[in-house]
């Protein structure tokens, strides 16, 4: 597929995804006053969180989450270059969920020092819909991976008999 092509479905899955999650943010942040549980038991909860950590609290350095944030696109941006040939419309889409959820995150880590999580699931750490579609986005992308690996690998076994 032509690269600028590629890009353009990139883009355009890219900022719906953004916008989604951004809005999300700003109505949650704007309108919740204190926790709302949606399945009682613990189970489902919007509440309010900042998050100056990059995965679950994790590595709380601001600074060095965005660094590693843009380092993270750029590797996925060289990748989409180097196969621009055998991408698949699929792998796009893995791919776009991961950048748009990167992406917005790092709007709130650059503009707002944290990133805004709101759903609270079970003990789970408090996450938001970037999370989600980045998460979405790997879990995807690493199974598409395997697949096709598999599928490689029983080939060349076939053409060494």
């Amino acid at each position: 597929m032509e690269l600028k092509k590629v890009f353009k479905i990139i883009l355009i899955i890219s900022l719906i995804l953004i916008i989604i999650d951004q809005t999300s943010k700003i109505l949650i942040s704007n309108f919740i006053v204190e926790d709302v549980t949606i399945i009682p038991d613990n189970i489902l909860t919007i509440t309010k969180v900042e998050n100056e950590g990059i995965a679950f609290g994790i590595n709380k350095q601001n600074a060095g989450n965005i660094v590693v944030t843009i380092i993270l696109l750029i590797v996925i941006f060289n990748y989409i270059i180097s196969q621009k040939d055998s991408l698949k419309k699929s792998i796009i889409i893995y791919l776009s969920l991961i950048i748009a959820g990167g992406c917005s995150n790092l709007i709130d880590r650059i503009f707002k020092g944290a990133v805004f999580d709101f759903i609270k699931i079970g003990s789970f750490p408090v996450f938001n819909f970037a999370d989600m579609i980045i998460v979405c986005g790997w879990f995807l992308f690493l199974i598409d991976f395997i697949k096709t690996s598999a599928i490689d690998i029983k080939t060349f076994r076939k053409s060494k008999k």
